[in-house]
């Protein structure tokens, strides 16, 4: 009879441990995943130094998390999905040494950090025109832009 409930225990074991091999792969050590939302750890490749630097620069925007403007923040899944495209396909290209000099946003970070300003500054962006982008006008929030705001 002991060994029959020994191997009752086993399945649920089984569960359990798989279910924190999940939650390791998916979320990392503890601790890191917290880690990877911050901007030390954006700045931790070399190439974005010059980018992160400058980002601190940036008056109220410094107080702002890179993963604020950069992923999505509407709901928790694409964020985390976005999360892991991205992370992957840079930490893949910096290991190829395939990354572009200036890094460029895609069209759809493009959209992603849009989003991100208008989530953000929705009182004031319900008085502008929505067509144009924001760092069209705004130059002085990308990282590497300068200029005043321009005027059409």
């Amino acid at each position: 009879m002991r060994r029959s409930a020994g191997r009752n225990r086993a399945p649920a074991a089984a569960a359990a441990l798989g279910a924190i091999l999940v939650l390791v792969v998916l979320f990392g050590p503890p601790r890191l995943f917290e880690y990877s939302e911050s901007n030390d750890f954006c700045a931790a490749c070399h190439l974005m130094k010059p980018r992160h630097e400058s980002w601190m620069r940036m008056g109220k925007h410094a107080q702002t998390r890179c993963v604020d403007c950069h992923l999505p923040n509407r709901h928790w899944v694409p964020r985390l999905l976005r999360k892991a495209v991205d992370g992957t396909k840079g930490t893949a290209a910096f290991l190829a040494g395939a990354v572009p000099d200036p890094i460029r946003l895609s069209s759809r970070g493009r959209r992603t950090a849009q989003a991100n300003c208008v989530r953000c500054h929705a009182d004031m962006v319900s008085r502008i025109d929505a067509t144009r982008a924001c760092w069209d006008c705004h130059r002085k929030t990308t990282h590497v832009g300068e200029g005043r705001i321009a005027m059409r």
